[in-house]
């Protein structure tokens, strides 16, 4: 009995990730025409960097995509099991790509351009954890940020 339902938890899992993803390319495709930003990923350099953090420490331009911002939101990143200290913004963003995160914005890292989001992290892949309060099941609440922003985007407001 216990196998049974670990398998049909599994089967509601994949299906919930294969709607979501569905969602998110549906939601790329729709937003392409509207205003965007850029997602810059960036990795520390000995010298001759796009970006340069307070300490003095350089950064090069890795990959960027263009993207939209889904949801504002701020936390501290669980690293190695501990949460951080450290409060930052970590906005979750539709890549041109159809793929979604929670991308963790470095603090130090201030970007060069308006519109633009830098980070030397890979994002935390989207989850039921990636939303504040996803009590409405993941899929739906997914909806509801996708259709917010859609609309958000057509209005010409970031």
């Amino acid at each position: 009995m216990w196998e049974n339902s670990e398998r049909q938890r599994e089967e509601r899992e994949r299906k919930e990730r294969a709607e979501a993803q569905q969602l998110l390319a549906e939601a790329a495709v729709r937003l392409r025409p509207f205003g965007s930003e850029t997602f810059v990923r960036v990795k520390p350099v000995m010298m001759f960097g796009d970006y340069t953090g307070p300490d003095g420490q350089r950064y090069r331009r890795v990959s960027q995509q263009r993207c939209w911002r889904i949801v504002r939101i701020s936390g501290r990143r669980e690293v190695d099991g501990e949460l951080s200290n450290v409060w930052m913004d970590s906005p979750i963003l539709l890549l041109e790509d159809g793929s979604a995160g929670r991308f963790w914005l470095d603090p130090e890292l201030r970007p060069a351009r308006e519109g633009e989001y830098v980070s030397s992290t890979d994002p935390d892949p989207l989850s039921k954890r990636s939303f504040i309060d996803p009590r409405g099941g993941f899929v739906d609440e997914l909806k509801r940020y996708l259709a917010d922003a859609i609309v958000r985007y057509e209005r010409g407001d970031r």
